[in-house]
């Protein structure tokens, strides 16, 4: 079922786990993420980012996931990743997303809140969940990777920020820098625990957000989903392990290609993933609640 987040993230903030946040950009990787999500009995985020609509079209892409949720028996959140503009976040919320996140964070502290602010007030208007960013995260979103993998101290979210950009934006939950890196990892990744401690004491009642979590062991996730961490992107280990089911394909000899053979066992890759991340981050069998 196509859901909004709002009920779903207070529950995970009060019980001390996540929501699996999840990257498509066609059918396979679609159905790969429900279908996990189903599996556990799950709720599930299944996220586009502006690559991805891009690539698919806005109105097929939302068309596949969409269908995908509504014939889904476990609450399915649509949502937009890394937003770069109040426009792109319009289309999106017009389009169905129940959720958006518009990530002004390269801008300068007042331009992102004052930006920010006119997303909250249009999406708040049509009763769609807001998630903005607050930081800096070194990779393939926004930040380059100048720094050999890791975050210079200088990048991660300020507490006494944090609070007074939550307070004057309004916004539903907030992505913070706190060690994770998107993309590619270096393998030294790993979450700053007092800092987020610290973040999580100034803005006591807000949902947090960890993007670029491919990299982090899964002793780190586990940890930081029993704080107020209740959303966690996963979008690189997806793409690996659907490669990964292609290059198998291709390995072997075959006397004719068939695309269902191709993507069949890379959808099923993709669920192997979101099954291990979904049982990692403790949703697994909180759809029944909703």
């Amino acid at each position: 079922m196509l859901v909004k987040p709002h009920q779903i993230f207070a529950d995970a903030l009060a019980s001390d786990y996540a929501i699996g946040a999840f990257n498509t950009s066609n059918m396979e990787l679609s159905q790969g993420i429900a279908r996990a999500a189903e599996k556990l009995n799950a709720p599930v985020i299944i996220q586009t980012s502006e690559g991805a609509i891009e690539y698919a079209g806005l109105e097929v892409i939302t068309a596949i996931n969409k269908k995908i949720a509504e014939l889904s028996p476990v609450p399915v959140i649509l949502h937009l990743d890394h937003g770069k503009s109040l426009d792109m976040a319009k289309k999106c919320i017009e389009a169905g997303y129940t959720s958006v996140m518009i990530d002004l964070s390269v801008l300068e502290f007042e331009e992102n809140i004052r930006k920010t602010k006119e997303v909250v007030a249009y999406a708040h208007a049509r009763g769609v969940w807001v998630e903005a960013e607050l930081g800096a995260i070194v990779g393939k979103e926004g930040v380059k990777d100048l720094h050999g993998g890791q975050t210079p101290d200088s990048f991660f979210t300020q507490p006494n920020q944090a609070k007074q950009f939550v307070e004057s934006t309004g916004v539903d939950a907030l992505a913070v820098s706190v060690g994770t890196i998107h993309g590619a990892f270096s393998g030294q990744e790993y979450i700053r625990f007092e800092l987020l401690q610290q973040i999580q004491e100034a803005i006591p009642n807000m949902p947090l957000v960890l993007h670029g979590a491919s990299g982090i062991s899964s002793d780190h996730l586990a940890k930081a989903c029993k704080t107020h961490v209740c959303k966690v992107n996963v979008d690189t280990e997806l793409r690996i392990g659907f490669e990964r089911a292609v290059k198998a394909y291709f390995d072997e000899t075959h006397d004719s290609y068939d695309p269902r053979k191709i993507t069949g066992p890379a959808r099923d890759a993709v669920q192997v993933v979101v099954e291990e991340k979904i049982a990692l981050f403790g949703s697994s069998g909180t759809a029944g609640i909703y």
